[in-house]
């Protein structure tokens, strides 16, 4: 076999073997919690040794940022950013929407409190760093949303299309933040607590159609 075959093999299987120990730390965190879950315990789950698992993920939190960070590069690859219809307040309360229903094919409400608790443990790690760049991206994506297609303001010709975005980011977050720590809340629930505000907010800012 020529060396460069060997090389791609060798990657491949790499990959493959990343992605065999994130499925089984995922189903893992899921079922039993993270601080359950030993990195010991990834191993045995999916039939590889400790070390390995230490040599792919140098700790436990790596290893589920790992896991969010490529579930929501999914979640981004798929996700509507482009405007669908004539009404800028339905188009973002679908993405809003969207981005919660992401969330929760990610990782379900329990380990998202953990990360959600390594924030605030943790506030110069290398996990909030990258954790954040995930909050800059979706905050750029209801941008985008907004400068789709021309928009009249109340205000005028013109708005502050980031500041609106964080806005509307920020508010979506701490409705979310409040729905994961809620086990018994439903999505649905969810949705008619955020949607009529931000609903509301949007009717504020731009003239309907």
């Amino acid at each position: 076999m020529a060396p460069k075959a060997i090389t791609g093999l060798r990657e491949r299987q790499k990959q493959q073997r990343r992605d065999l120990i994130l499925k089984g730390a995922k189903r893992l965190f899921e079922a039993q919690g993270i601080e359950e879950t030993s990195m010991a315990a990834v191993a045995t789950a999916v039939g590889v040794s400790t070390p390995t698992v230490f040599n792919y993920f140098g700790s436990r939190d790596e290893l589920l940022l790992a896991i969010i960070v490529d579930g929501h590069e999914r979640e981004v690859s798929k996700r509507q950013t482009e405007r669908t219809t004539e009404s800028i307040i339905d188009d973002t309360c679908n993405l809003l929407s969207d981005f919660t229903r992401g969330s929760l094919r990610i990782f379900n409400k329990t380990v998202w409190r953990y990360a959600d608790s390594t924030v605030i443990r943790q506030p110069n790690s290398v996990f909030v760093r990258r954790y954040s760049q995930i909050d800059l991206v979706l905050t750029k994506t209801i941008e985008g949303l907004l400068l789709d297609k021309p928009l009249k303001a109340r205000r005028g010709p013109t708005f502050n299309s980031a500041a609106l975005a964080a806005v509307i980011y920020n508010h979506w977050n701490s409705h979310y933040i409040g729905f994961i720590k809620d086990d018994d809340m439903t999505i649905e629930t969810h949705f008619e607590m955020m949607l009529p505000e931000i609903r509301e907010l949007l009717d504020l800012v731009f003239e309907s159609p």
